[in-house]
């Protein structure tokens, strides 16, 4: 007995060592290798070894904006990474030209010369795409002692990384599978791009194949903003399963395109694209991301809504359960059809039937709609009391307390011995408040009258804005503007309320954008990324400080204080040159072409001024081409807004300036008159320029 009882003790001793010996779990794959098998079961890959080089540039030395999130972006990339049993993850902050080669040689060096070693290189922090004399584009990645391009071109292709650098380093590979994931934006000869497809690729003999891809967060002269989506994006790709879009635990570099390219423009004006780098030979692979079994190590991952309204406190219901009140967020939700209800008292319910996937999160903006009256009452009251009123565009004649449909009316008022006025109102369902006008006595000595077009000493043509009052914002809802022209409807909630805004002076804007010779002729330079487009295109890649300098100068050369940006609801006002159509010509989006550089027709670069017709104004490219800055600070939504057409600005100023008009590379969402944006006022881009207004004194 004793000695059966010692053999038992021995074996159970040598299967403790022996338990003792194995690798923790999240070790395991680097013991072992990654293994990637067909839906037959079949081996098609194995990893024997995973290396990941991760580089971050947050702290820039030299005029770039810093990034302040990419430490933390980093660290998020390498514990998903060291948590999918990368053998190595090496992680470099704030490299500059010199640390930044030699840590990507040295990488190669100790890791790219096997031929069953997996390799990842990740990079987040300023790019940009210059073009060559000839017309070739050369993307770079900008180390942080690179210094602005436009300020110092020769500093800056002395210290950027060209991605021809980056295509000689991944020649000297062995590696069978290599992924570059690049968090910033230019493009590049060097790049071979792929088209999207349908459906992401089965695992497969192909998958073995050797292959060097590459994913960028977005194309050339697109701006990398200072918190990222796609980084976060990726992560959560790969740790919440979200980029397994067939459901085999495996992530495909093909699928993980697929995945960012419809996740990222959802949340930022970013276009993620993929392709290879080396030719044919080294694009007919796919690099693997092996998930966990589901059941083996994770819970499904539940839907999720978020819900925003205009209404605070309205209640929201899931299948007529309730849920909370608005706003809320990360409301777990099983997959399948759901109907959401989003109600408050005075208020028309939103009911909507919604279909929600595993791990996937849907955000609904709700937009709910005051019950009240469908008619509204004109009261007119006017100084001199019993001046005659005409609602010029409707065929009832006018009576104190009419009942009118919601709209804009075009009113003219007149009495003995006063000035005859005519005036653009806009009146909401239910509104009674009185109109008030106060109209001018005649005098004899009248002043000359103003001319309707003047140009000053360089050349610069301004047309006459008369005053009067218009309808501000949009008549439509975001959603029904994102269903008819697409993107997110909270993209343009900052269009409503749909206010009157009155104009009482008259003033001068010029009918074109500043153009290239103007801007020269004053400033000595030339800023524009398509110089070659000529010296009567607009000139672009100016900030609103920028233009600021400019009108500065202008006014000094001219011994004036009358220039100026025209404001936001002045700029809309011109747009519209009396219209209450969502495009100056009409509703009729396909007449754009006619009348303003877009997408559709641009070619993805800027034109001539005024080769396009005019609004009835004659006011050229005030939807398209460029971009046009106004005075005004950004505010979202416009409640509270001036309503009597001066910049809305605050005191101290707010972090962002107003944009208006859209520009070559936007669609008719962004072309229409009650479209705004807004950016820092420090921000040079392609897209942005100006037009001036001048004030009549």
């Amino acid at each position: 007995m004793q000695l059966k009882a010692i053999i038992r003790l021995g074996c159970l001793i040598s299967l403790l060592f022996a338990v003792a010996l194995l690798p923790p779990p999240h070790l395991a794959a680097q013991v072992r290798g990654v293994s990637v098998i067909d839906e037959t079961g079949r081996e098609v890959v194995r990893y024997q070894k995973s290396y990941a080089l991760l580089i971050g540039m947050s702290r820039y030395t030299s005029g770039w904006s810093d990034l302040g999130s990419v430490p933390g972006e980093l660290d998020q990339v390498g514990d998903m990474l060291e948590a999918q049993g990368f053998s190595k993850v090496v992680k470099r902050l704030d490299l500059d030209s010199i640390e930044f080669r030699r840590i990507f040689e040295t990488f190669i060096s100790d890791y790219g010369f096997e031929s069953d070693n997996r390799l990842f290189f990740f990079f987040s922090g300023h790019g940009h795409t210059l073009k060559g004399p000839w017309g070739r584009e050369s993307g770079y990645i900008v180390p942080v002692d690179a210094p602005d391009p436009r300020a110092d071109l020769k500093g800056f292709k002395s210290k950027a990384v060209e991605m021809e650098q980056i295509r000689t380093w991944v020649s000297k590979l062995d590696a069978r599978h290599v992924l570059f994931l690049f968090d910033s934006c230019f493009s590049g000869t060097v790049f071979t791009y792929k088209s999207g497809k349908d459906m992401p690729p089965a695992i497969a003999d192909a998958t073995s194949e050797p292959v060097r891809q590459f994913i960028t967060a977005g194309k050339a002269r697109r701006q990398v903003p200072a918190r990222s989506v796609f980084t976060p994006a990726f992560v959560d790709a790969i740790k919440r399963r979200k980029g397994d879009l067939n459901g085999d635990n495996y992530i495909t570099g093909s699928e993980l395109a697929m995945h960012l390219k419809d996740e990222v423009p959802r949340y930022v004006k970013q276009n993620p694209q993929e392709g290879c780098i080396g030719g044919y030979s080294m694009c007919q692979g796919d690099f693997v991301f092996a998930l966990p079994k589901q059941e083996d190590k994770y819970q499904q991952i539940p839907a999720t809504l978020a819900i925003e309204s205009n209404v605070a406190g309205a209640r929201v219901l899931i299948d007529g359960r309730e849920v909370g009140s608005t706003n809320l967020e990360n409301i777990e939700i099983t997959s399948g059809e759901h109907e959401i209800r989003v109600e408050k008292g005075g208020y028309e319910p939103y009911i909507r039937q919604v279909r929600f996937a595993d791990g996937r999160t849907v955000a609904l903006y709700v937009d709910l709609r005051r019950i009240g009256p469908s008619k509204g009452r004109l009261y007119v009251d006017t100084e001199p009391e019993g001046a005659r009123v005409r609602v010029l565009n409707i065929k009832p004649k006018y009576f104190r307390g009419m009942e009118l449909d919601p709209g804009s009316y075009h009113l003219e008022l007149s009495a003995k011995g006063y000035k005859t006025e005519r005036h653009w109102i806009t009146f909401s369902a239910g509104y009674e408040a009185p109109f008030k006008f106060k109209l001018t006595k005649l005098t004899t000595a009248k002043p000359p009258p103003l001319p309707e077009v003047i140009t000053n000493s360089i050349g610069m043509k301004f047309v006459l804005i008369p005053a009067g009052s218009f309808a501000m914002g949009s008549r439509i809802s975001p959603e029904e503007v994102s269903k008819r022209y697409g993107g997110k409807a909270e993209w343009y909630k900052s269009e409503r309320p749909l206010h009157e805004v009155r104009l009482g002076k008259s003033f001068y804007l010029q009918t074109t954008e500043v153009t290239q010779g103007q801007w020269r002729e004053i400033m000595g330079t030339n800023p524009s990324y398509f110089k070659d487009c000529g010296e009567n295109c607009p000139v672009e890649s100016v900030s609103w400080e920028d233009a600021h300098k400019f009108i500065s100068k202008l006014n000094q050369k001219e011994g004036t204080d009358k220039y100026r940006l025209p404001t936001e609801a002045e700029w809309e006002y011109a747009c519209r040159s009396g219209t209450t159509t969502l495009f100056s010509f009409g509703d009729d989006a396909d007449k754009l072409d006619d009348y303003g550089w877009y997408s559709r027709n641009s070619n993805e670069r800027t034109h001539p001024t005024a080769t396009l017709k005019s609004n009835s104004w004659g006011l050229y490219d005030m939807l398209g081409n460029v971009w046009e800055w106004v005075e005004d600070d950004w505010h979202d939504p416009y409640e509270g807004a001036p309503t009597d057409g001066r910049a809305w600005v605050n005191d101290p100023r707010n972090t962002y300036r107003v944009f208006r008009g859209g520009a070559y590379d936007d669609g008719p969402s962004f072309a229409r008159c009650a479209a705004r944006v807004a950016d820092v006022p420090d921000l040079r881009d392609d897209v942005l320029g100006f037009r001036c207004a001048r004030t009549i004194q």
